[in-house]
């Protein structure tokens, strides 16, 4: 049996509504935590969230990574991404700490 040469990209990526549908929903529930609590920053991660979800791009096939890292929106993307990691880190320093 002879293999084909044409490769399956195994890499899923949304389309651009679900995209779009994912981040309103994302803003929707940042704007009811910034509303609930503003001083607790639970919302910082809804709102990078909803923002990294539409500028996020994925890396094409064959595309050099230095070409795919030296443009600005992977760079925003990837602080976006620290930023909701520090976000995640606050809330479950507040959870641990002032919930018990």
């Amino acid at each position: 049996m002879q293999e084909s040469s044409a490769s399956v990209s195994r890499s899923f990526f949304p389309p651009l509504w679900a995209r779009i549908a994912f981040a309103c929903f994302m803003f929707a529930v940042s704007g009811v935590a910034i509303w609930d609590h503003f001083y607790r920053f639970d919302w910082v991660g809804f709102l990078c969230a909803g923002f990294l979800s539409l500028i996020l791009v994925p890396m094409r096939k064959g595309e050099a990574p230095r070409a795919y890292f030296s443009e600005p929106r992977r760079i925003i993307s990837f602080a976006l991404i620290i930023l909701m990691m520090a976000a995640a880190l606050h809330d479950l320093y507040y959870l641990l700490t002032k919930q018990f």
